[in-house]
């Protein structure tokens, strides 16, 4: 077997605009939705970046999301734009330091437990089927009279197979889970509110019920034809066969210089914002007042929009928490062969504004070792109607979880640092969302989707 990443404008036409209308303000989200996607809209992908809007909790794999699967992703990722915007509050010093930055003479002992899982990382076994089974969650807060507690909702489970050559096949399936209480607290406040079965929360710009059924497996467009290609999501990723994932460097040099060296999501999008901005002051003025305050409002809009971006590049300059959502991303959507993804572990963790932070549990009980992103700050306010409980900030960072004993990734998580706004109720370690891998490899039979639920 073979070892198969304008307010000049404004000024001029308003001598001080009114706030901008929601027709302007749509219309501003919009064009920049346009711009940073190519004409497209913007996938689901750039959900949990939130940078902007969270379009839903993750990323595309293997041939993209099926979107008619799951209600939990549908209902996630229907919303179009919420005030959540960085505010130039990063964490600094030896925790987050680089290795060009580090005292010398001090060992980081939970650096080196990671660098330990990527040499191991380098044994894992290849086959001629390779699948996951990944499983997403987010968590709510719900709020009767008996006391608070948190859900995981918008549960839902996949698992993709391919073979390694076209024609070998390969299948996506779905299932929604049960939304369930996210800790043993948690499920003693849900016992003492009466142990409802739907929960009602606010998700994004609207409300929402999740429940605790469980639908059944279905599979979305089978191949039999298929098989032999993969599309990795994140900068680089793009359509790979085997040959070209057994073509990527090893090295840790070489895999950052093409997975991790691009401009970041709030560089690129400012680089976004800023020519839809030139593009408005370049077009002539309407004569028509209503359309001169049309587009007043939405280079108001797309300034505010960049002064925004600037807190965030400012709290995070490295674009480090990206770094570790892309690492993530290439690891959970392509069979990487085993030297590369140890050479992913080692690329990431040299990155400066990457710290490893020891010892963690993921949502499944396994215990592994973790990568972390810098703190970066998220703010919701009540311009798209979100109630006051859920309004204010918080502060979290972006994990990348490993398996000490093997290097295989057990996933990624967006975890608490600051309490507040939703989360103000809770205390640092509160995991707000999560994409774990339930399992993932390679075999010699065709794979097929667990009957078991995994919780």
């Amino acid at each position: 077997m073979n070892r198969t990443d304008e307010m000049d404008g404004v000024r001029r036409l308003l001598a001080e605009p009114p706030e901008p209308s929601p027709e302007a303000s749509a219309k501003a989200l919009g064009m920049l939705a346009d711009e940073m996607s190519g004409g497209r809209r913007v996938r689901a992908s750039e959900g949990r970046r939130r940078l902007g809007r969270p379009f839903g909790l993750g990323r595309p794999f293997g041939l993209g999301w099926p979107f008619g699967l799951g209600a939990g992703l549908v209902a996630v990722g229907a919303a179009a734009a919420v005030a959540i915007v960085a505010t130039g509050q990063g964490t600094s010093g030896p925790p987050g330091a680089s290795e060009g930055t580090r005292r010398p003479g001090k060992v980081d002992l939970n650096r080196q437990a990671v660098l330990a899982a990527a040499a191991k990382a380098e044994l894992l076994p290849t086959g001629r089927y390779w699948y996951t089974d990944q499983i997403t969650g987010q968590s709510y807060i719900v709020r009767p009279k008996t006391g608070a507690y948190a859900i995981t909702g918008a549960h839902f489970e996949s698992f993709r197979w391919a073979g390694a050559k076209k024609g070998m096949g390969e299948a996506f399936y779905g299932r929604d889970i049960p939304a369930r209480p996210l800790t043993p607290k948690d499920e003693a406040l849900w016992r003492k509110a009466g142990s409802p079965s739907a929960f009602r929360v606010w998700s994004n710009d609207h409300y929402y019920t999740y429940d605790r059924h469980t639908s059944p497996w279905q599979v979305d467009h089978p191949n039999a034809a298929g098989g032999g290609h993969w599309f990795g999501s994140g900068p680089n990723g793009g359509d790979m066969t085997v040959d070209d994932l057994q073509n990527l460097p090893t090295d840790p040099a070489s895999l950052a210089a093409r997975f991790l060296s691009g401009a970041s999501v709030p560089e690129r999008r400012k680089q976004a914002l800023q020519r839809q901005v030139d593009s408005l002051r370049r077009a002539p003025v309407p004569d028509d007042p209503k359309k001169r305050a049309e587009r007043a409002g939405s280079l108001k809009v797309l300034q505010s929009m960049m002064d925004d971006v600037d807190g965030q590049i400012a709290e995070d300059p490295h674009g480090s928490r990206d770094k570790v959502l892309d690492v993530g991303n290439l690891m959970m959507d392509l069979p990487l062969p085993p030297a590369v993804r140890a050479g992913l572990m080692r690329a990431l963790a040299a990155q400066p504004g990457v710290r490893a932070i020891g010892p963690v549990v993921d949502g499944l009980g396994r215990k592994g070792i973790a990568l972390a992103g810098p703190d970066t700050t998220a703010r919701i306010d009540g311009e798209y109607g979100a109630p006051a409980a859920e309004q204010g900030s918080y502060t979290s960072h972006e994990e990348i979880m490993f398996d000490p004993a093997t290097g295989e990734l057990l996933g990624s998580r967006d975890v608490l640092t600051r309490p507040g706004g939703a989360y103000r109720s809770q205390a640092p370690g509160f995991v707000i969302n999560y994409w774990l891998v339930r399992s993932s490899g390679w075999t010699e039979a065709k794979p097929k989707p667990p009957a078991k639920l995994p919780f």
